[in-house]
């Protein structure tokens, strides 16, 4: 085994490109080949039950540049937010801003729809609903509504950077992705995370500006940070604060 990487027992680590891979090997008799899988428990190695150690190595090493991709795709989104339960008396955040759930019974409901009244987020579920059936149709009905916001208050804001960084305003896709807040296709189309409008607007414009600027700079080379520099110059301070902050509003 190479001297940048280890393998103690059921776990190792594997350096790539300056950064340190921790994986946990899975050994199991119902494999016939090595597997490697990347998600917000961390990376892990599914591998036959005779499978050698240096097999186990070729292979992440192989996959490295995925791995690492994969890697920063969690980075991104931050730990596990907290299980909801989607009951009266949770705080769902709006913008940064926190609002309390309250769940209405509601003979004349037949889609859960959420309203803002004050610092509180209403919403009429169908009565009759047993426990379990409410909390799916409270779910949804936020789903919804945090899509309607986000179709409502991107556009302008994504065709305020597309002008400074010089290109038509790309065509939003707004999207339910558990472990990015947005990207940007091939076609230059931005994809954003509903969940985006849980967060402060600052934080907000980051993502924003940083898939804008994809669209002239598609790859993480340094002409892309250069262009995101110029448009929005404390970026690097607002992607802490997203790595720090994100998981306290994301569900």
């Amino acid at each position: 085994m190479s001297e940048d990487a280890q393998q103690q027992g059921d776990h190792g680590r594997l350096c790539f490109g300056g950064r340190e891979i921790a994986y946990t090997v899975e050994r199991t008799g119902r494999r016939k080949s090595i597997a490697v899988s990347v998600d917000l428990s961390g990376v892990r190695v599914l591998v036959p039950a005779d499978a050698s150690a240096e097999e186990v190595e070729a292979t992440l090493r192989r996959k490295a540049p995925w791995v690492v991709a994969k890697l920063a795709l969690v980075d991104e989104m931050g730990q596990a937010p907290a299980a909801r339960e989607f009951v009266s008396g949770e705080t769902f955040h709006y913008l940064g801003r926190g609002y309390r759930l309250r769940v209405l019974p509601d003979p004349s409901a037949v889609a859960t729809r959420v309203r803002l009244s004050g610092r509180q987020m209403l919403a009429p579920v169908a009565e009759g609903l047993d426990a379990r059936l409410a909390r799916i149709a409270v779910r949804r009905g936020l789903i919804v509504w945090y899509e309607g916001r986000a179709r409502e208050r991107l556009p302008e804001r994504i065709a305020a950077f597309a002008g400074r960084v010089g290109v038509r305003p790309p065509h939003l896709l707004v999207r339910d992705q558990e472990k990015r807040w947005g990207s940007c296709d091939a076609r230059g189309r931005i994809r954003a995370n509903w969940r985006l409008m849980t967060l402060p607007l600052p934080l907000i414009d980051y993502v924003l500006a940083h898939e804008v600027c994809h669209v002239v700079e598609p790859n993480h080379r340094p002409p892309f940070w250069r262009l995101l520099e110029v448009v929005m110059p404390d970026w690097e301070a607002r992607r802490a604060a997203l790595r720090d902050a994100g998981p306290r509003f994301a569900w």
